[in-house]
């Protein structure tokens, strides 16, 4: 089930990079970079007020066996959450920007190559997107979340061994 809701994900943002072209994709997926940037930069002053908005479930918390062995919990998925929300802040500022300039990208014709690499770009910013909420879900103690991750070996992947982005996010405390 997990295989097939990224499965669906990344053919989204393909057929989203198909559309844009190359250049507008590559212009996104450098915003994308930006604001992670961003977010690592101030979340952690932030994360200490999300527990008065954002609680952590503590329902079930403590009885659910976790797919990905992480210590506290509590503390990551504050951290996480702050940082996902500057990022999706940042991303919606850097996107208002790019589409402004919607205009310049227009004028050139689309070619089948560029929109090849418009989808090969896009496909890069899924993973990232993906990397994120898998994460999310690791961390989140519902038995269904946990149980759809440990049957995913993609989803586990996602969380663990995409390069780069996994040691990125473990290390962010």
């Amino acid at each position: 089930m997990l295989l097939l809701f990224i499965l669906i994900v990344i053919f989204l943002f393909a057929m989203t990079g198909f559309h844009r072209g190359g250049v507008a994709s590559a212009l996104h997926l450098g915003s994308t970079f930006f604001s992670l940037w961003v977010a690592s930069r101030f979340y952690h002053p932030l994360s200490h007020y999300s527990k008065l908005f954002i609680p952590y479930p503590r329902t079930r918390a403590y009885e659910t066996d976790f797919v990905v062995a992480l210590d506290h919990h509590e503390a990551r998925f504050n951290h996480i959450v702050v940082f996902l929300l500057i990022v999706i802040v940042v991303k919606t500022m850097m996107y208002l920007v790019i589409n402004s300039f919607d205009q310049l990208f227009e004028t050139q014709r689309m070619t089948v190559f560029n929109r090849l690499m418009g989808a090969f770009v896009a496909c890069c910013s899924a993973f990232i997107c993906l990397h994120y909420i898998c994460f999310l879900f690791a961390l989140f103690p519902d038995a269904t979340l946990q149980n759809a991750l440990a049957h995913s070996m993609t989803g586990q992947w996602f969380v663990k061994e995409v390069p780069l982005l996994s040691e990125f996010t473990l290390n962010l405390k």
